[in-house]
Order: structure tokens, then sequence, then C-alpha cells
């Protein structure tokens, strides 16, 4: 989603060196006066259509090329569609390109794009509370999404529902604007995507649940790795390898709904009276679905339960091809490895553990559960 004219002259203007200048036709430049260079514009043409450039013709081509900044015949980048992330170190980029200096990436005044972030989430959250969604609108978000990475990827794991962080948490979309562009998803998205361009919520500024980590420590034992704290953070929130379409894992949702928690159905209640009725309409066919999905990518081999609910959902979907295989404990938590035999004896493994966050797992936990699992040769 394209940032607004008022956003983007806010991240502008929360860099101290740089000036504002009024043009014509409601048209503004920001000017840098500490440029070294002949030219002291860095960005011209702003305007409420989304439109803007910043100076690239001081850049030199190892940046050019490795940002991949397109440059036209005049010297200029087009910033129109840039997201937060990339409007910062473009600036940072062109500044230095001016002054030769080293600007540090985190050295611009944030308070005034905080203050604007502010005002706007309070809009929204003021809408989300009162606004009524369609049923037509919430059909049409039900069955087109599972979720984000890589669904053919070997390792899936997979939750109850989407917290909708965007919504009630970071507040940067109302819950009508947040289901106009999941109606829009496909069966997978790219998570740095979603977070980042759909969401406007730049994931280095997100400290992210709990749930996150665990997966992602996961992942890292299962490469071989013995993950610390700071990799676990890069991983998601820095390198944002996280989710990604190319990535070797999946995260899959079983319902496909924002809610602020698992037994609240309140933004529903027009279309479903409980929590139980919108799993007892929606659960069997995503549960189809995501059975249909796992059949089709052939590489797919475990998946990764961390919700209790949702494995007996799940050993009750399966009932008639599934068994136990392998049973433990630690620090008093259960795992549970199962053998599902799909068509021409396909075999997928699913791995139930204690919950990934509110203390019920430790990363020593999930090493010993990755042992488990290499020792099966899954």
């Amino acid at each position: 989603m394209m940032l607004s004219f008022e956003h983007k002259k806010t991240i502008f203007s929360s860099y101290n060196e740089l000036f504002e200048k009024s043009i014509s036709n409601d048209r503004v430049d920001y000017v840098y006066p500490g440029s070294l260079q002949r030219g002291k514009t860095l960005a011209t043409q702003l305007h409420p259509s989304g439109n803007g450039y910043v100076i690239g013709k001081y850049m030199d081509s190892d940046m050019i090329f490795t940002k991949g900044y397109k440059v036209d015949n005049q010297g200029w980048i087009k910033i129109k569609d840039y997201s937060v992330e990339e409007l910062h170190e473009i600036i940072i980029d062109a500044m230095k390109s001016m002054s030769n200096k080293d600007i540090k990436a985190h050295s611009y005044n944030r308070p005034n794009e905080i203050k604007y972030i502010r005002s706007f989430n309070e809009n929204v959250d003021s809408q989300t509370k009162s606004e009524k969604v369609s049923l037509e609108l919430v059909q049409s978000c039900l069955y087109n999404w599972l979720g984000y990475g890589n669904i053919n990827a070997s390792t899936w794991f997979i939750g109850i529902e989407e917290g909708g962080a965007e919504i009630w948490r970071n507040k940067t979309k109302t819950l009508e604007q947040s289901l106009e562009l999941r109606k829009r998803y496909k069966s997978q998205m790219d998570f740095r995507y979603v977070w980042e361009e759909l969401y406007n919520i730049p994931l280095e500024s997100f400290s992210g649940p709990n749930v996150w980590r665990y997966m992602v420590a996961f992942l890292l034992e299962l490469e071989g790795h013995k993950p610390n704290t700071e990799e676990i953070k890069d991983y998601i929130f820095y390198s944002k390898q996280f989710g990604r379409e190319d990535s070797n894992h999946f995260l899959c949702e079983l319902m496909p709904l924002p809610k602020q928690s698992k037994g609240n159905i309140d933004p529903y209640k027009s279309i479903w009276s409980t929590v139980e009725d919108y799993y007892k309409e929606v659960g069997e066919k995503r549960f189809s679905l995501i059975k249909d999905a796992i059949i089709q990518s052939t590489n797919v081999g475990l998946i990764v339960s961390y919700d209790r609910t949702l494995t007996e959902k799940m050993v009750n979907f399966f009932s008639s091809v599934i068994e136990t295989i392998d049973n433990w404990k630690f620090a008093h938590e259960e795992y549970t490895l199962f053998k599902v035999t799909l068509h021409n004896n396909r075999e997928i493994f699913l791995l139930s553990t204690p919950f990934f966050g509110n203390g019920r797992i430790s990363y020593e936990g999930i090493r010993k559960a990755v042992e488990r699992v290499r020792s099966l040769r899954i």
C-alpha cells in the first residue's frame, strides 16, 4: 500500500538536516544544506498523488547496483511506491552521497514520525471499534489463503489463527482495510511483504510474539545450528528470512480471520454467535484445503503443531490414517510424534509440542524435540 503524502512528508521532516521547500501545484522539495555537491535538493516534486523523487546522481555505481535503485536520465529515483523502511534507507544513502559523511541509520529525529503514526493509529482504533464488516467481505477471506512462506517447503508450522496486530496492536489498518487486503491473498504469502508493504509495519520496529522466536529456534536446530537470542532476532527482524516465499518453511494458519483472542468472536458476531459456530462452519473446509495442499506439496515431511487444541483437531481429522510413534516429556511438558500415511503410502510426520510461548516451552525443549525428529531420519 502506497504511503500517503503526509506520511512521506513526516518521514522527510524527521531528519533535522533537511528543510522543506514548497514549490508549485502543492508539491514540495527537501533541501540538504550539508551537501558538498553542487546540488542541494535531496528530494523533489513530492505530491499528494504519491509522486516524488530522491537524488541518485551522486551515488556510486556499487550502491546503485547493490540497492537496486533505478536512476533516470536526469539522475533521480522515483519513490512513489516506497515503504517506510525503503524511504528511510534511500534518504540516508542520498545524504551520504551528497555529503561524503557516514550518516547513521538511527541518527534521524523520529518523534515527528511517531507523532504522526500515533495520531493515525488513534483514528484507526476509533474506526475499528465502531465499524461492522459485511458478510460478503468476510466470506471472501475464508478460503483463499493458507499461510506465509513456501507452501512446498519440507517443514510446516501450523497455528490456530491470525492475531491481527495491524488492527489491534500496531493499528495501521482498520478491520475492514485489513480484510480488503486479505481477500486478495493467494494460498502462500511472503511474510515480509505482508508486514512491511501491506501493513506498513517495519519488522525491525516490532518486538514480535515469542511464537515466532521458537519457530526460528526450531528451524535453526534442524539446520544444525545452536541458535542464540541475537541470531533468532536477526533471522526475523533484520535479515528477514522468516516466512519468505523462497524459504525452507511454511507458517500455516487453520483459521483465516484476524481475532484479538481465541475466545473472542466480537468483530464477527453478526455472522457467528460463538467461536464454536465459526470453527464448525469454517474449520472442516479449512482442514480439507490444508490436506489438499500437503498432498500436492510433495516436499512436505514434517508438520509442527504448537497448540494442543489444534493437535486434537488434526488427530481427529486424520484419525483413519494417523498413528502415534513416539511420546516423551521434558520439563513436565508433553511432546508427541505422529505418523500420517497419505495416498500412495506417502508418510508425513506431525510433531505436537507445548505452546510456543507463555513459559510452556524452552529452547532446550526444542533442541530435544529436534533430536527426536532427527533420530527417525525425517
